[in-house]
């Protein structure tokens, strides 16, 4: 057993009875699986078309709904489909969202979100839903017969499951997925028939600024694939609280000098690039150091997907992808708009540490100091390769 443990979590191959998507999953349930966990979220495979949720709110974290291809390694020729979102302040009043590449959407607290239809599926489309918070809870609106309206609460830890009332629900689907081939539901269309009258209303863009459409970000890290994707969060949307790339790791290197972040939990996510299965695509033997100073670190491994929890002010690197038989997808999820994080440096004559504040936006280029740094790694990839 490792002092550090506890922040380590081994993500378990995750069978479910959802039809239209891939079995098993994987994703990061939060305070399930650690008290102190601010973050909850999960990777599903649609791999064909179907419409899910209804309206709903949260009402104290934002979340982000990620679209994106499940092939990782071919992040943006992987994606090939036509997704619609419905956005709003008032779920009788929402617009539409149509997203035909990948993407990602803010979702601030107190807005109304969804349905979502995967109108097109030429390939598999994973859909990723963050909630900043260790828990997960919606809000979802009713009309009485007497016009009263009720405001229902469900999430996690809410809700038993219909089989077993002494369970939790633990969202396998299988309920759903019985009455829907056994009860008499409507079609896709007529489910959505409400929201397209909605459409007929003036478009006013309103919800625009909270959708971003991934960019490719061509960089020279010789062990990453490019281009790569990411958001930058207070970079792309005002008041954004969430900073992550998508890295796509096809050979060994090692990454980053030992450093800590000094306001917010940091999220190491690590699982194969297939997202068709992200258990049989990881092939890979992983090191990370851990410790409370950068002098007594231990050193954890890695073999299978997992997502590693960095606290405030914990030590952590370097990161030594040792193996790589498959590529890796490495996430870093930084919970914050933007990233920062503090390192120890020798730079003085008489070797007394200094530590050395470097954040997005910052640090300047090496090779031209009158740009800033945009982390392309061709300095990194030419001092390896002195």
């Amino acid at each position: 057993m490792g002092k550090y443990d506890k922040l380590i979590y081994t993500i378990p191959v995750e069978y479910h009875n959802w039809d239209h998507y891939v079995s098993p999953r994987c994703g990061y349930p939060g305070t399930s699986v650690d008290p102190e966990a601010t973050l909850n979220y999960g990777f599903s495979v649609a791999y064909d078309e179907n419409v899910m949720e209804e309206p709903h709110m949260h009402d104290a974290k934002e979340e982000y709904l990620f679209f994106t291809g499940a092939d990782l390694e071919n992040f943006f020729e992987s994606f090939d489909a036509e997704v619609e979102v419905w956005l709003g302040d008032d779920p009788r009043h929402m617009e539409k969202i149509t997203l035909t590449k990948p993407s990602i959407i803010r979702v601030p607290p107190k807005l109304w979100h969804c349905p979502i239809n995967f109108k097109r599926v030429g390939k598999p489309v994973c859909f990723v839903p963050l909630y900043l918070d260790g828990g997960w809870c919606k809000i979802t609106r009713q009309e009485t017969p007497d016009g009263k309206e009720l405001y229902l609460v469900d999430g996690e830890g809410l809700r038993h499951c219909v089989y077993d009332m002494e369970k939790l629900c633990v969202y396998c689907g299988k309920c759903f997925s019985k009455a829907a081939k056994e009860t008499e539901h409507p079609t896709v269309e007529q489910y959505l028939a409400p929201y397209r009258e909605m459409e007929k209303a003036p478009r006013t863009g309103k919800y625009d600024k909270y959708v971003y459409t991934f960019e490719p970000e061509y960089h020279k890290w010789d062990a990453l694939v490019s281009p790569r994707a990411g958001y930058d969060g207070e970079a792309i949307s005002r008041g954004a609280k969430l900073y992550f790339g998508y890295d796509i790791v096809t050979k060994p290197f090692v990454l980053d000098d030992a450093h800590f972040h000094h306001a917010v939990d940091e999220y190491l996510m690590f699982t194969g690039a297939d997202l068709m299965n992200p258990f049989e695509s990881f092939d890979a033997e992983i090191t990370i150091m851990l410790g409370d100073d950068p002098d007594h670190m231990e050193e954890y491994t890695i073999t299978s997907p997992t997502v590693i929890r960095i606290p405030p002010n914990f030590w952590h690197c370097p990161i030594d992808f040792k193996r790589v038989g498959k590529p890796v997808n490495f996430m870093p999820i930084y919970p914050d708009g933007t990233f920062s994080r503090i390192s120890r440096q020798f730079i003085k004559d008489d070797k007394t540490p200094t530590y050395v504040y470097d954040a997005a936006g910052l640090a300047r280029c090496r090779i031209d100091p009158e740009k800033k740094c945009e982390y392309c790694g061709k300095c990194f990839s030419e001092d390896v390769s002195k």
